[in-house]
C-alpha cells in the first residue's frame, strides 16, 4: 500500500492544508482504489498540486466532523452530481463520475448530515435532497469493522473534545492484513497517554500521530511535549519501542520553517525549557524528532510504502 501525506493542519496552517491522507492499494480483482481519509476544507487544491487525479477518489473515510477535516465533502458531492438525471442514476452507471464511498461511524455519518452539510446540501430545485444523493455511504456500526482492498479497517473511538458535558465521536483508524505491517492513525487526539490507547499503540508497527508544537497544552490535540515525555507536561510517558513507531503529523508552520516558539504566557518553550520572552528562534524540528526517537516529521506530499 501507497500511503500519500496530502498535509498536515490547515485549522492552524496557512501553508500545510489538512491533516489528510491518501491511501493506495488494489483489491482481489486487481482493481485500484484510492481512499482519502479525511477530507479537509484545502484538500481540493492540496490534491491538485500533488498532482493527484481529484475524479480518482473512489473512497473516503471520515474521523469526525470538525471543518478541517470534512470541508471539502460539500464540493465533492456537487462534483460528482449528475444534474441530467436523477441523482442515484449517477453512482448507477458506473461511469468516471461515479460518487465515492463515504465511510464513517454511523452516529457520525449522521452527525456530518444534521449538523454539518444538511444546510448547504439539502436544497435543489425540484428535490429534497440526503447525503446518499451525493455519495454511496458505508456506515459502520459501532465495534465493527470495514474491509478495504484486503485491510481489515477498525474505528478506534478517541478523545478529541468535548462541548459541554457530550464528548464528539472522533475515530482514529487501525488498518490490519496478513503479512502486511499494522497501521494506526491517530485523526486527532486529545492527548497522547498510552493508557488511552495503548493497545493500538502497541498493536500497530506504524502510526501516524497528530502533533501540536506549540509551547502550551491545548487539551485539543496530543502535544510534541508530551510525545516526547517531558517531565513539565504531566504526562504518562510512551515507551520508546512506540516512539520509534511514529511518524508526527504538525499542525503550525513554523515547524517547516524551522521555528520554535519561546512563550513567557506558559513559562515554557515548545517543551518544557524555562524561556525569557516571547518570540521566534531557529530550531531543527527534525533533529530533535531523531534525538527524542520518532520516525520524524510528515512533510506535505511525502509517500511512505508499506510493503
Amino acid at each position: 500500500m501507497k500511503i500519500t501525506a496530502i498535509g498536515t493542519g490547515n485549522a492552524f496552517s496557512a501553508k500545510n492544508f489538512n491533516a489528510c491522507f491518501l491511501l493506495e492499494d488494489t483489491d482481489s480483482a486487481g482493481v485500484e482504489h484510492r481512499l482519502l481519509l479525511d477530507c479537509g476544507q484545502q484538500v481540493l487544491p492540496a490534491l491538485r498540486l500533488l498532482g493527484i487525479d481529484i475524479e480518482s477518489i473512489t473512497e473516503i473515510y471520515i474521523s469526525h466532523a470538525h471543518s478541517d477535516h470534512i470541508g471539502s465533502l460539500e464540493a465533492i458531492g456537487f462534483m460528482h452530481y449528475d444534474w441530467m438525471n436523477k441523482p442515484k442514476e449517477a453512482t448507477e452507471r458506473g461511469d468516471s463520475r461515479q460518487s465515492p464511498v463515504l465511510i464513517a461511524n454511523k452516529n457520525l455519518m449522521h452527525e456530518l448530515w444534521e449538523w454539518s452539510l444538511k444546510g448547504g446540501m439539502a436544497c435543489i430545485e425540484g428535490l429534497d435532497a440526503e447525503l446518499s444523493t451525493y455519495f454511496r455511504l458505508m456506515p459502520v456500526p459501532p465495534n465493527k469493522q470495514f474491509e478495504w482492498c484486503g485491510w481489515s479497517c477498525s474505528l478506534i473511538q478517541q478523545v478529541h473534545i468535548m462541548t459541554g458535558s457530550v464528548i464528539l465521536n472522533t475515530f482514529g483508524l487501525m488498518l490490519e492484513k496478513p503479512g502486511k505491517p499494522a497501521i494506526y492513525f491517530t485523526t486527532d487526539s486529545q492527548h497522547c497517554s498510552p493508557r488511552q490507547i495503548e493497545l493500538f499503540y502497541r498493536k500497530a508497527d506504524i502510526v501516524f500521530q497528530d502533533c501540536e508544537c506549540l509551547p502550551f497544552l491545548s487539551g485539543v490535540h496530543a502535544n510534541y511535549a508530551q510525545l516526547a515525555g517531558h517531565p513539565d507536561t504531566n504526562s504518562v510517558v510512551l515507551n520508546t519501542s512506540i516512539r520509534n513507531k511514529m511518524w508526527l503529523t504538525h499542525y503550525q508552520d513554523f515547524v517547516s520553517e524551522g521555528k520554535k516558539v519561546i512563550s513567557t504566557l506558559s513559562g515554557m518553550e515548545f517543551y518544557g525549557k524555562s524561556g525569557t520572552q516571547s518570540g521566534m528562534i531557529d530550531f531543527d524540528w527534525d533533529a530533535q524528532a531523531a534525538k527524542d526517537g520518532f520516525r520524524g516529521f510528515l512533510k506535505v506530499g511525502q509517500v511512505i510504502q508499506v510493503d
